[in-house]
């Protein structure tokens, strides 16, 4: 999966890895140029303790925040299935959840934050 930043300067494509997809869905569908949602999520990052998880709630992807580790999920992931997903499912599964640390998350949002804003 890959996403897109884009300023006047032009964009720059980024490539995700098979197990960082969400990330990318998330950004592509939630957050993309915007960016009062990526400053958002860098101060409620900035203002985190240790016994806090902070949930921003999207259209399509939420992001589940703790002083250790960001997990980003597809909203769909969250209603209970009555059966079991057939075999090749697992993959969609891949696709809709991803985890990193804390400030890797940070990390990027900043390098997306500062493309973006860049003169």
């Amino acid at each position: 999966m890959d996403f897109q930043f884009t300023s006047h300067l032009g964009s720059i494509r980024v490539k995700c890895s098979m197990g960082h997809e969400a990330i990318a869905n998330w950004f592509n569908s939630e957050v993309r140029s915007d960016t009062t949602k990526i400053q958002t999520a860098l101060q409620q990052l900035d203002t985190l303790n240790a016994q806090q998880e902070i949930r921003l709630i999207g259209k399509e992807y939420s992001v589940f925040m703790n002083q250790a580790e960001v997990m980003v999920r597809a909203n769909n992931l969250m209603f209970e299935q009555d059966q079991p997903l057939e075999d090749d499912f697992h993959y969609y599964d891949e696709e809709s959840i991803a985890f990193c640390g804390t400030d890797d998350f940070i990390h990027f949002l900043q390098s997306a934050l500062a493309f973006i804003q860049s003169p």
